[in-house]
């Protein structure tokens, strides 16, 4: 990689239904109204906006919300399983929040090697990307991704907000922080 490359990670709109009472929730009707609230801030001067690849989790929340920018832009939207939420195979939903609330108290050296191999496979997604692109995601993917750039042991380094975008930057080689999305105490179930 010869020049600087900005990624966006957008955390998904508000869901439908929560983590522990559905496998995969679309977007509720406020969901889908940040999704749309998000255009503005991509109307402008986006670094190399006409190269810019928008890139989804195969999950439906981070699909919808990246249905509007996608429309704005007349392009298309590549799935990457790299930036899928939180595996939680094995774990009932009704024992999810349980789960999921000790699991982002953890710091990384206390994990398991299943959660190391997701944030590694969501690290590789990152460091491929060649030109500007822009990622909706996930809650516990941002803080992964940016934990990580940050060398930063913990699990959750912030709460993003719904559809917030936080801005890194990859430079031969190395990934650092530019801005963390706007950021709120959010139920993440």
């Amino acid at each position: 990689m010869s020049h600087p490359v900005r990624i966006y990670l957008i955390r998904h709109g508000e869901a439908a239904a929560s983590w522990d009472t559905a496998v995969d929730p679309g977007l509720s009707e406020a969901g889908h109204a940040q999704a749309r609230a998000l255009l503005p801030q991509f109307s402008g001067p986006v670094p190399n906006q006409a190269a810019a690849r928008l890139v989804s989790s195969p999950l439906q929340r981070a699909q919808q919300t990246a249905a509007p920018l996608a429309a704005h832009w007349s392009r298309p939207v590549s799935i990457e399983d790299g930036v899928r939420e939180l595996p939680s195979a094995g774990v009932p939903l009704d024992a999810r929040r349980a789960w999921l609330t000790e699991i982002m108290a953890a710091r990384w050296p206390a994990v398991d090697a299943p959660l190391h191999a997701w944030r590694e496979r969501a690290w590789q997604a990152l460091l491929a990307c060649q030109t500007e692109t822009v990622f909706f995601t996930h809650f516990m993917v941002i803080n992964a991704l940016v934990g990580r750039a940050m060398g930063d042991e913990r699990l959750v380094v912030f709460e993003p907000d719904y559809c917030s975008v936080t801005e890194l930057l990859l430079d031969g080689g190395n990934c650092s922080l530019v801005a963390l999305g706007k950021a709120r105490n959010t139920l993440v179930l």
